[in-house]
């Protein structure tokens, strides 16, 4: 077995919990800690477009260059309830518990914050990496809101900071701000029954040269007066060539685009698309956000072209747009 040690160095410690990556890498290296590898991860658990968000899941959670773990504790439609997960147990606080060895696919003790027990987005789920038992999940629910609760054989209750120079201190400070930084990553817009949004056409005004409006879009007539109205969707290229040919800001012509509907979102926020969305966004050179924006409007001007009524099926609607699209082959 390679020499290796379950703790970075103290000066990158921090960073290194915070990253959620260390005994990732590490995992790669030691033959017993292959189930936390990606080929183990696809052992455990499948194809992450297979996979389902569940209370007692442990998470990567990522958006830029913020990731941490998240034990899930609550899911809801477009957001689950989570605690941090660190694998160094000499960092905790006494509002969390320290997991053991045993316990965990991580084969080393590990704290759970739950104290900072915190609503994030599913968009930020990247990687399901660990199941935890019922028993030690419903400690952590109890512990999240102080409430006493027996702890399994292979938990203990963490200890108190003492000092705000306390190294456990500054970790917890710094998974208060990466939670808030998960929290604010960007969303789909999502409608809301009875709230229309101002149609492009009454943005642009009775000057507009539909013409050149058609021409900049390169549609008829007939597609142009459906996106002044509303009927479909704009995506975000079509945006930024308006803004270009009218003069009004991208900003005051995205506020036109009709929002999405709460089925759609929640599909393609689900972690099942996010290898989907960032793959393709590295391909052309976009943010994830503009990804999952374009697919999303892609598989909406699928489904609004449909006559019938009922629910869509939202996820094959989006393969069918990423198959029709050229940079979109690979994810289909």
């Amino acid at each position: 077995m390679p020499a290796y040690s379950a703790h970075p160095p103290p000066e990158d410690t921090v960073s290194d919990q915070r990253t959620a990556q260390h005994l990732l890498d590490l995992a790669a290296q030691v033959p017993d800690m292959h189930q936390l590898t990606q080929p183990g991860l696809e052992e455990r658990f499948g194809a992450s477009t297979d996979v389902e968000v569940r209370v007692g899941q442990v998470w990567r959670a990522r958006w830029d260059e913020t990731v941490m773990l998240l034990v899930v504790l609550a899911v809801r439609d477009r957001e689950v309830q989570g605690a941090p997960v660190t694998i160094d147990p000499s960092r905790e606080d006494d509002h969390g518990i320290v997991v053991g060895e045993t316990a965990t696919a991580f084969g080393v003790a590990v704290t759970v914050w739950a104290g900072l027990t915190a609503t994030v987005p599913n968009r930020v789920l990247d990687q399901l990496v660990d199941v935890w038992s019922d028993s030690l999940v419903r400690c952590i629910a109890a512990a999240s809101v102080q409430k006493p609760a027996p702890l399994p054989a292979v938990v203990r209750r963490g200890r108190k900071i003492t000092s705000p120079m306390d190294p456990s201190a500054m970790l917890r400070a710094e998974l208060t701000d990466d939670l808030e930084l998960l929290r604010q990553a960007p969303g789909l817009p999502v409608a809301v029954p009875g709230i229309e949004p101002r149609t492009l056409a009454a943005i642009l005004g009775s000057g507009l040269d539909l013409g050149a409006f058609c021409a900049s879009l390169n549609v008829s007539q007939a597609e142009a007066m459906r996106l002044l109205r509303g009927k479909v969707p704009m995506t975000m290229e079509q945006i930024d060539l308006v803004a270009k040919v009218t003069g009004v800001t991208s900003g005051e012509i995205a506020s036109s685009v009709r929002p999405l509907p709460a089925g759609l979102v929640i599909r393609m926020e689900h972690p099942r698309w996010r290898s989907t969305w960032t793959r393709r966004a590295r391909r052309l050179g976009i943010a994830e956000e503009r990804a999952r924006l374009d697919g999303s409007y892609g598989a909406f001007s699928l489904a609004a072209r449909e006559t019938g009524g009922g629910e869509p099926d939202w996820d094959s609607r989006l393969r069918q747009f990423l198959n029709s699209s050229a940079a979109g082959e690979e994810d289909a």
